[in-house]
């Protein structure tokens, strides 16, 4: 199971070995009056609450999501008392001691995390719930304003022909926008449209084209996403919109692979370990590696479609388990462990 975990790690950018980060926000209670008012010291307050979570065998995801929301109203407002008091500022001591009381609430909460069998549904929903970007009612209105966009992206006939004609349309698409580069939300629009009309052909052949060396398309994939925020760094597109542009193509394209996937693995064109791997972190991405904003911006429709998706991946799953060698016999205690690296990067 340790190549999944790795594969995991790898997606979603984050170490082992966790770190407190401690950020200066202002966070109260409900009544108006803040932890650290109602409390001691700082460390008395991490002591309490990692005492608490101590005394819990398991928990349900409702109860595991309210643990983590009273964790982070915890640290936010030790930050803030930190940040106001220049007696905690001047002692080092108390500082480390937070930080390894709090790095040890986070471990606490890892491991309830493991506590229950969990479902990539809850996954979505636990990332969702701790976005930073939940309730930016300005930034989802923009991503409004932006989505009839890519809706009439379907409309468009993808690529056509061969295995061959297909990669090389892809890697045309590529080359002609590296070619005359990215100036202008036109430019940015007419990328994205080339490029997704070639992804949804490659994604039609994927069982097959999935074998073939694709190395220098993501790589020229790279070097387009980069264009789109350079011209944003010469004023030329907005960082805003090439922002919400470049999350709602990630959106869609991570649906859309993963909806490929399980599609391929019900008609049975899975067949050798090699590919079950392949296809298991194709199928993970979503939960890996959709980030606060990503999440923030999908649309009621994309979520309902990764929701129906992820009650489809235990039993996807369990048809690659009879292919993949036998550490594809922990495959069921994957939500879990993405929820456990999701919980390391709060």
């Amino acid at each position: 199971m340790k190549s999944y975990l790795k594969i995991i790690l790898s997606i979603a950018g984050l170490s082992a070995v966790s770190t407190a980060v401690f950020t200066l926000t202002s966070c109260d209670s409900t009544n108006g009056k803040s932890l650290v008012e109602a409390q001691s010291t700082p460390a008395n307050l991490y002591r309490k609450y990692l005492s608490e979570v101590r005394g819990q065998k398991e928990l349900s995801f409702e109860d595991l999501t309210a643990y983590i929301g009273k964790w982070r109203t915890l640290k936010d407002s030790v930050t803030a008392a930190m940040h106001r008091d220049t007696a905690y500022r001047t002692h080092s001591d108390i500082r480390e001691e937070c930080i390894l009381l709090h790095d040890s609430v986070r471990s606490e909460l890892s491991r309830l995390a493991m506590s229950k069998p969990r479902t990539y549904k809850e996954v979505l929903v636990l990332k969702e719930r701790f976005s930073p970007y939940a309730g930016d009612v300005e930034l989802c209105r923009s991503a409004e304003e932006i989505r009839p966009f890519f809706a009439e992206l379907d409309k468009r006939p993808a690529c056509r022909g061969s295995k061959e004609q297909i990669l090389s349309a892809y890697r045309n698409v590529l080359a002609e926008t590296l070619n005359s580069g990215i100036h202008g939300n036109g430019d940015l629009k007419r990328f994205i449209e080339k490029e997704d009309a070639a992804f949804r052909a490659f994604l039609s052949g994927l069982y097959e084209l999935g074998e073939a060396n694709m190395a220098d398309i993501t790589r020229d994939t790279e070097k387009c996403c980069s264009e789109v925020f350079f011209a944003a760094g010469r004023k030329e597109i907005t960082y805003k919109d090439a922002t919400i542009y470049m999350a709602l193509r990630t959106d869609r394209r991570l649906i859309q692979n993963v909806r490929a996937c399980l599609d391929n693995i019900r008609r049975g064109k899975v067949t050798t370990p090699e590919q079950a791997q392949a296809y298991v972190w194709m199928i993970l991405q979503p939960y890996a590696s959709l980030d606060g904003l990503c999440m923030t911006l999908l649309s009621p429709e994309d979520k309902e479609t990764l929701y129906s998706m992820a009650a489809e991946t235990p039993a996807a799953f369990e048809k690659l388990r009879r292919i993949l060698p036998s550490e594809g016999d922990r495959l069921d205690e994957l939500p879990g462990m993405l929820m456990e690296i999701f919980i390391a990067s709060l």
